[in-house]
């Protein structure tokens, strides 16, 4: 695994990439992963959302989004999450690194010394809850345009009898209909898991190229950091983090989805502006604590991918730029 060290040499502080960098090599990072992740995505919300006796798993949800809509069902509604996962990558990762030299200021830790495993968890956390302001609103549409074609595999029209072209008419309509409130419902729950997520998204990639650092070189570990690591140990990091953010916030997106899709998925007679308690009873009788995990499966499935596509492009992207200042 020698190849996986740049060199060995006296450890130094690395050279730091701008925040305009920052922005732009997280909007592409997220711009890789939404590609790659996006099918899976919208067969998770569909088994979120969607009664039991509509789809029997993750299977069928995939067979019958290919009978139904074809190749482009898997990917209606991405012009907004693709957008959104731009806008959130670009300041999950400025927000982390800018937090980051906050905590170092006030600590007055030095820039070549690793924060604790706290101090990056609470960098991340709080990343993901500025950034739960700017994806909320997206990921209202995305959840509407994803789920809105299922009523019609029953045989029942959309709820309430509207039908969404993309995304504009979706935001059209909430405006006209519930004004600019109505594109942050469900921004409660949204903030807890980006909070929740974002900080074991961040902790848990550190944590991985700390450990794998270690496991590859015991003697000099200390002396390096994850800029050392080759593309294997970061696709590996970058996996592992898309688990920890899904397995720890799940049960949450469950709940933000069913509240973003109640007027979707209920006849407008029907529909409840429900809150968050009782989405959670709601849910919960639906099938138990299993009701939070339905669709799990699938969304792990595309985590790792997503997620190692996501840190590949933003590392070697600042690996570049850093490398390109010093020549």
């Amino acid at each position: 695994m020698e190849g996986e060290v740049q060199g060995l040499v006296e450890h130094a502080a690395k050279p730091q990439i701008s925040g305009f960098e920052d922005l732009a090599y997280g909007s592409l990072s997220g711009m890789m992963g939404k590609f790659v992740e996006y099918p899976f995505d919208t067969v998770k919300v569909r088994l979120q959302t969607s009664e039991t006796h509509v789809f029997s798993g993750t299977l069928d949800c995939l067979k019958q989004t290919w009978l139904h809509e074809g190749f482009r069902g898997f990917y209606r509604g991405l012009t907004s999450p693709l957008l959104g996962a731009m806008a959130e990558n670009a300041i999950a990762f400025y927000a982390y690194n800018r937090i980051q030299s906050a905590i170092r200021a006030v600590s007055r830790e030095p820039e070549d010394r690793q924060l604790s495993r706290l101090q990056l968890f609470a960098s991340g956390a709080l990343s993901g809850a500025i950034c739960a302001f700017v994806i909320s609103p997206v990921e209202l549409v995305k959840c509407k345009l994803q789920v809105e074609n299922v009523q019609a595999y029953g045989g029942a029209p959309a709820a309430g009898g509207t039908k969404f072209s993309g995304p504009v008419s979706v935001v059209v309509h909430l405006l006209r209909s519930q004004g600019l409130p109505g594109l942050y419902k469900g921004i409660l729950p949204t903030v807890a898991r980006e909070t929740l997520g974002v900080g074991f998204w961040f902790g848990t990639y550190e944590l991985v190229c700390q450990q794998l650092l270690k496991w590859h070189h015991p003697r000099d570990a200390a002396r390096l950091s994850k800029s050392d690591l080759g593309p294997g140990s970061i696709i590996i990091a970058g996996g592992c983090a898309g688990i920890g953010y899904n397995i720890t916030s799940y049960p949450i997106d469950v709940v933000k989805s069913f509240i973003q899709t109640d007027d979707v998925r209920a006849p407008a007679a029907n529909a409840q502006r429900a809150g968050i308690a009782h989405t959670v009873r709601t849910v919960y009788a639906r099938g138990g604590i299993a009701a939070f995990y339905r669709g799990l499966g699938i969304t792990l499935v595309r985590a790792f991918p997503a997620n190692a596509a996501m840190f590949m492009t933003y590392e070697y992207l600042a690996r570049m730029s850093v490398a390109l200042r010093h020549h």
